[in-house]
């Protein structure tokens, strides 16, 4: 190998250090900044198209605690409604918590673009209103990192949730 190409190659190499050494900010952009914590939130809406139907969950905060609701889209007379089918409450300071451990605020502005030559799957939206900014992100099966530990962490919130569609009937009257 010349000398000129190794001398390439050793700045090269030096150069990917630095960036690393800087947290990749420079090379690889927002995505691998430092995290921005979360330090407050609104609220927060998750709907999943899929298949067989269309999900929606949402936060709201409302203090010390939040409410976790799950719902699920029908078609009456070509308008979509919204059926409430679970919801709970939880600390908010346990949905602070989780939106820190995904990073929700590096997901604005993700688009994830669907994959070639895949025929179906699940598209998502999210809106979230945290540290007074709202965070959007969108995709068709392609979802930012940690984009399972949120939904998982919202299924395991409604699974252990008291409060059941059954409820909410009676509660309606």
């Amino acid at each position: 190998m010349k000398k000129s190409t190794k001398a390439i190659i050793a700045a090269a190499a030096i150069i990917i250090l630095i960036c690393a050494a800087a947290g990749g900010y420079a090379m690889f952009g927002k995505r691998h900044a430092k995290p921005i914590p979360v330090t407050s939130f609104e609220s927060l809406s998750l709907r999943e198209s899929k298949m067989r139907g269309i999900h929606q969950y949402e936060i709201i905060n409302s203090g010390d605690k939040s409410e976790v609701s799950y719902y699920v889209m029908y078609y009456s007379n070509g308008e979509e409604e919204k059926r409430l089918e679970a919801r709970a409450r939880c600390d908010t300071a346990a949905v602070i918590e989780m939106l820190n451990e995904i990073n929700i605020c590096s997901w604005n502005g993700f688009h994830g673009a669907h994959p070639k030559f895949v025929t179906d799957g699940t598209m998502f939206r999210l809106e979230a209103k945290v540290n007074g900014e709202t965070v959007s992100a969108e995709g068709s099966e392609n979802f930012p990192d940690n984009y399972r530990l949120l939904t998982d962490w919202l299924y395991e919130m409604l699974e252990n949730s008291e409060i059941t569609q059954e409820s909410t009937e009676s509660d309606n009257g």
